[in-house]
């Protein structure tokens, strides 16, 4: 239960939600990033110089937050910033794993290649989250759903019969006694539990803005029966996918692990990996540094040890990733066939408790209309 201190420390965070939020909507989308590097890629192909690139992609694209940054960035070519420093003046919208693969492809002459390699890994993310949002898409909208109906029945209609039903002598059953009980909670203390729903998701986004907060919370994801597998593999894929890029593109491991770990969203994986990183500072192999905690799976450390034997270690990754790839698809599916036959029948539980709190008694006063 959340305590009246966390609330009071979670309403003051406000106004620095409010700074986080407009700088969410202030930032380049993530499609509009994919564009930007393929068509990047494609000019640079063609041998067109980087300033008559981003200003001919400042003439293509409508007005909003990417025409912007890249009247920015061409400003910055001329004032004679290269691209990755270009990119590294918005931060907000270019990560630092896209930058520090900008500014290696720079370093190395592999500028062409490294765009490449940044729209595919941008084009991954897409379709992964495309997938993940289609897979809570049609619980979302069954969700809110009943509970739109349920609230309508609470707000509007059930106060109603809570009134004609209290001026009747006869028994209620008690799932009607239980709707009615709880309508005369949200009728005359809606208010109060509406703050506290605020104050208490309020206090829940701050604790999780700390990183004791954020690594307890993503340990326990890790641990769910179901999700914290699903949870798993998607991020033992972008850790491959990742470092298999990096590795090809000649990051340092120890600079490639530390991009790695920003790109990932558990904060209990990203521990892991700062003790891997810790490791092979030491002289540790990386398949012995993944070895340590049990965190990594086998298949992954296997990969690595066999990649660093051969020399292909970004090769092999990337089978990896496909392969967590295919199986967080398939759990996915999996999970969507379990999902809708449970939302069907929580959506029956719930239209059953109204309909009889509502019709048995109903049918108890026809029945005592019919007795006198």
């Amino acid at each position: 239960m959340v305590s009246l201190p966390q609330m009071l420390t979670g309403f003051q965070r406000l106004p620095a939600l409010w700074s986080s939020w407009r700088s969410g909507v202030n930032r380049v989308k993530a499609e509009d990033r994919y564009l930007l590097v393929r068509q990047l890629y494609v000019l640079h192909r063609a041998g067109v110089p980087l300033l008559s690139s981003l200003s001919a992609l400042e003439a293509q694209v409508p007005a909003g937050v990417l025409k912007r940054t890249l009247r920015v960035m061409s400003q910055d070519l001329l004032g004679g910033s290269t691209l990755s420093q270009a990119f590294a003046h918005h931060p907000r919208s270019f990560d630092p794993l896209f930058i520090g693969l900008i500014k290696t492809g720079e370093a190395g002459g592999l500028l062409e290649e490294v765009l490449k390699r940044v729209a595919d890994l941008t084009e991954w993310e897409l379709e992964l989250n495309a997938k993940i949002k289609q897979a809570l898409q049609y619980p979302a909208i069954v969700l809110a759903t009943l509970l739109a109906a349920l609230s309508i029945m609470v707000v509007f209609v059930l106060p109603r019969f809570a009134q004609f039903f209290g001026s009747l002598a006869i028994p209620l059953p008690i799932q009607t006694r239980l709707v009615l009980a709880f309508t005369w909670l949200i009728t005359h203390y809606g208010w109060l539990l509406g703050l506290g729903l605020v104050g208490g998701i309020v206090a829940w986004y701050s604790a999780l803005q700390t990183d004791r907060g954020r690594l307890w919370w993503h340990t326990r994801l890790l641990r769910l029966p179901i999700f914290g597998p699903l949870f798993l593999q998607l991020g033992m894929s972008r850790f491959a996918r990742t470092v298999s890029v990096l590795n090809a593109s000649g990051l340092p491991m120890l600079e490639t692990l530390a991009l790695a770990g920003q790109t990932i969203n558990n904060s209990y994986i990203q521990s892991g990996l700062t003790k891997v990183a810790e490791r092979v500072r030491s002289g540790q192999t990386l398949a012995k540094a993944l070895s340590v905690d049990g965190l990594f799976p086998p298949i992954v450390i296997q990969m690595v040890g066999t990649g660093e034997e051969t020399g292909r270690i970004d090769e092999l990754l990337q089978h990896v990733a496909d392969y967590y790839d295919q199986q967080a698809t398939f759990l996915i599916r999996k999970l969507m066939t379990y999902l809708e036959p449970a939302l069907l029948i929580l959506v029956g539980c719930g239209v059953l408790l109204m309909a009889t709190a509502v019709l048995i008694p109903m049918w108890d006063l026809v029945k005592v209309f019919q007795t006198t």
